[in-house]
């Protein structure tokens, strides 16, 4: 006759004695409450915040005294945003479309790219150096060609968020795919896999973090392509995207409305970075390390 087997217990679980029966509750969470889990992760980014408006306060306040036009004070700041809201989210529409069009065709240049490049070291070896090329040859030398070659106006603007959208995608993405686990694909191979289905199945599943990794750098640069390329055609006049409106807001030294345009073209860099990060740790977090819920 076999031994009763004897269930060993959990030690983060508590044991509640019951007519000679011993029950475990389910396991409690080591963080304790939602609340407190809560406080733990946005407590440090709220603080730095917090830090930050109070340094700000204090300088504009004491070293620049009554140069406001040098430095506004926070509450001038969000005065301004809620006063020229109407120019402000004007502007900011503009912006929106010109980043996220540079930034999709980033997306679809840039993956496509490197799955061909990905596909022959030969192709790698001939078209990887120019695409380096690309990426050190600066936007501003450039710029006068683009404007000959797109127009005046705001597909010049697009073309430049993309150009400096492109590379972190198509460098990442490349490196993702010549990254694949040498024994997985030898297990694909050993059960006579077509390059089709190891390609869908395997290499580019295991090069998406690495994607995703690149799309988040490529998100902010596509903002601050936008910004750059307003800033050198300035199409549009003054009804331009918010690079146009700063350049005109410096003019007439509106400091606060200026103040006010940077930080949303800082937020709108800020939502895609976000927009990006969440689309990625829904794809991937059910099965990498990167994206999984720490239970520490």
């Amino acid at each position: 006759m076999s031994a009763p087997s004897v269930k060993t217990p959990d030690p983060t679980s508590s044991v509640v004695q019951k007519s000679g029966t011993r029950v475990y509750a389910k396991p409690q969470h080591p963080d304790g409450s939602r609340p407190r889990r809560l406080l733990k992760n946005a407590g440090p980014p709220i603080l730095i915040f917090v830090l930050f408006i109070t340094l700000w306060w204090l300088l504009s306040a004491t070293i620049y005294g009554d140069a406001n036009y040098l430095l506004p004070r926070p509450l001038a700041v969000l005065q301004s945003m809620v006063d020229d809201r109407d120019l402000i989210l004007g502007g900011l529409w503009i912006t929106t479309k010109e980043s996220a069009i540079g930034f999709g065709l980033a997306i679809v240049i840039g993956i496509i790219c490197a799955v061909v490049m990905s596909l022959s070291k030969a192709l790698e070896r001939s078209f990887y150096p120019y695409a380096v090329l690309l990426q050190t040859v600066p936007i501003v030398a450039v710029a006068p060609v683009i404007v000959l070659w797109f127009g005046y106006n705001q597909n010049s603007v697009i073309v430049i968020a993309f150009i400096i959208a492109l590379f972190p995608i198509l460098n990442n993405t490349l490196l993702g795919l010549n990254s694949t686990d040498r024994n997985q694909l030898d297990l694909f191979r050993m059960h006579r896999a077509n390059k089709l289905t190891e390609f869908l199945k395997l290499r580019f599943p295991s090069a998406l973090p690495a994607t995703f990794a690149g799309l988040r750098i490529s998100a902010g640069l596509s903002v601050i392509g936008a910004i750059v390329g307003e800033f050198i055609i300035g199409s549009g006049g003054e009804q331009g995207g918010l690079g146009v409106k700063v350049i005109f807001s410096q003019m007439r030294m509106q400091t606060n409305l200026l103040f006010a345009e940077v930080l949303a073209a800082t937020l709108l860099g800020f939502a895609f970075f976000i927009i990006v990060s969440w689309v990625g740790n829904l794809l991937i977090r059910s099965w990498h390390e990167s994206a999984m819920k720490d239970g520490g």
